[in-house]
This record gives structure tokens, sequence and C-alpha cells, in this order.
């Protein structure tokens, strides 16, 4: 939402017809006092007591805070994350993990982005781009991202237009708290930062990505991610990235495709890295500062390598994920 710098005051007596002020002489007008941060009863509290009260606002309280609308998204991307995985030893959904709260941004299908009730007021906050979105991925539509998050925060977020000082103990605290997840949508997360305030944008520790499978990878893929990573690592950006989670989509064909493929070592990444179709891992390792990557492998049927080179190439990589390429990122990556 954005903040809003007129007062309430200075729209009511806009509205005022100038005939209402004539009975008082021009003598006695007085100047309109201007309100500084000490005359507000709330601004007198103790930071602390401020916190608990933005907390209860713009904070999950209870599991169900954090769960999922379940709207079937289909965009650019498709959605890897496992919307029915439950947290261990429970029966809660794993997006109910009010301890690692995650707000999972995914794009808006574009087919539906026309038909949405409110486009106009959505298109004045939200940025709109565009994606690959139809069936086959061959046509070029306009759309926009949101919050597949179950919306109980909404309500408490209008508190971050009433000044300054209330927008920046509030940002440092909503956006400070949540992890961002967005999956394989890359193409959000440009749009989505850039809406955010400079200050807001600082505030950001972690967020989540899913790197797509690299055989299947198309040029515009590319172009999306290579946006995604340079904005990132920019310092104009002005984001303090403190972890990251990434996922990388991995193929193997059959349950032991991988026993007998000799997986790549750190050092082998150090000089695949320079290669023609991994340009996705050189804009990766420009981020740079970390104090956490947490590397997961969502692993998908591939068919075998029979006849085919580049097929060959992508399993061996797959099955190299967990040890070489998470051992070549920590040591680059991490401060």
């Amino acid at each position: 939402m954005r903040p809003s710098y007129t007062s309430c005051a200075e729209h009511f007596r806009a509205q005022k017809s100038p005939r209402q002020y004539k009975w008082l002489p021009l003598a006695a007008e007085t100047p309109t006092p201007t309100m500084i941060p000490g005359d507000s009863p709330f601004l007198r509290l103790p930071t602390e007591i401020r916190l608990q009260i933005y907390s209860l606002l713009v904070l999950p309280h209870e599991h169900n805070d954090l769960l999922p609308s379940y709207e079937k998204i289909s965009a650019s991307a498709q959605d890897c994350f496992d919307y029915d995985r439950t947290m261990p030893g429970t029966t809660r959904p794993a997006t109910a993990d009010i301890h690692n709260p995650t707000l999972r941004l995914r794009t808006i299908d574009p087919l539906r982005y026309d038909q949405r009730s409110g486009r106009v007021q959505e298109q004045q906050v939200r940025s709109a781009y565009s994606v690959h979105g139809d069936r086959f991925r061959a046509r070029c539509l306009g759309t926009t991202y949101h919050c597949v998050n179950n919306s109980t925060i909404n309500e408490g977020i209008g508190i971050l237009g009433t000044n300054k000082q209330i927008h920046s103990e509030v940002a440092e605290l909503l956006y400070s708290h949540y992890k961002f997840d967005f999956d394989t949508h890359v193409e959000a997360i440009v749009p989505f930062l850039q809406d955010l305030t400079p200050f807001s944008r600082s505030c950001i520790r972690s967020i989540r990505i899913v790197k797509r499978p690299l055989v299947f990878e198309k040029e515009f893929d590319r172009c999306e991610w290579a946006n995604a990573m340079q904005y990132l690592s920019q310092p104009e950006c002005g984001m303090n990235l403190r972890s990251l989670d990434l996922g990388i989509v991995a193929g193997r064909p059959g349950l032991r495709g991988w026993d007998l493929v000799p997986a790549y070592t750190a050092s082998d990444f150090r000089t695949l890295k320079s290669m023609e179709g991994m340009e996705w891992l050189r804009e990766l390792l420009e981020i740079k500062g970390l104090q956490e990557l947490n590397l997961s492998t969502i692993v998908e049927h591939c068919p075998p390598a029979t006849n085919s080179m580049a097929m060959a190439g992508y399993i061996r990589f797959s099955a190299s994920i967990e040890h070489g390429l998470s051992k070549f990122l920590r040591s680059e990556m991490l401060a």
C-alpha cells in the first residue's frame, strides 16, 4: 500500500467551503499547528509497547493465519511447492509453520487477470508485467503478482500509511519477520521489490526461489532469471539478504537412476560455471554476503539418457546438486 502524506486535517479543510470561515476576522486567524511526533499520545508510548501493538496487526498468531487459499495458480511457471505436504509428526499443513512464517508470492494467471474484480485499483499499487501465460506458453500476456496466503493481515497493513515514523517501525517488523517465497515465479521478484519503498526493501532478510529444469528452459526463462539475479545483487537495489532458500528441479530416470552416474564435485563446478548453459549459475553467484544458504532438490522424473547428450548432462548435474553443487555454492556465497 502506498503511503499517503496528506493528513486527515488537511483533507478536511480542503473540503470546507470558504464561506464557512467568513465569520472569523482576518486578524484572528491562527496558523495551522504542525503535528510533531511528541504531540501523538501513541508515539509517546515506549517503543516496546508500540512493537507489541504492531505485531498484533501484521504478524501471524495462529497457524491458520498462514494457510494458502488453495487457488490453482497457472502462469508462466508451474508451482513446485507441495501445498498438501504436512509438517513431520502432525496433520498440520507445512504452509502453517508459525515459527517460520512465509508469504508466498505468485504470478496471477494472465488469462484470469482481465476478469478479476478491481483490476484498475490493483494496477495502482502493483506493477504489471508480461509473461508467457497460455497453455503452450506461446502468447505474451499482461498480469501481476499476488500473495496466496490468507489475507489475515490485510486489515492491519493500513497502519503503514499513518506517517513516516510508524511506517518505518512497522515495515522493519513486517518485512524482516517473513520469508518471501517466489518459487519458480522469478518474474515477480523485480516488480514486487520495486513496488516497495527503499527502506522496506532493505528490511527483507530471507527469500526462496526455485530454478526451473535446465533441459526444458526457454529463452524467456533465462531472461527472467537473469533480470531477477541482477536486481538482487546490485547495490542500488538496497537489499540486505541474510538467508536464501534455493530449490533446484532435478531430473532422475527412475528410483535408482542416479546410482551409476558419476557426480560432479565442488572443484568441477568451478570449471563448469564458465561453460555455455551455466550462465544462470554465474548470475546466481553475484549474490554475496549470505549468512544462510539452504539448498534443496526437487526431484522429477525425466527420460533416460539414451540418445540425448543434453539429457545425459542434465541427469549428471541433477545427481550432483545435494553434494558437489551445495558445497560449491556455500563456499562462494556465504559470508
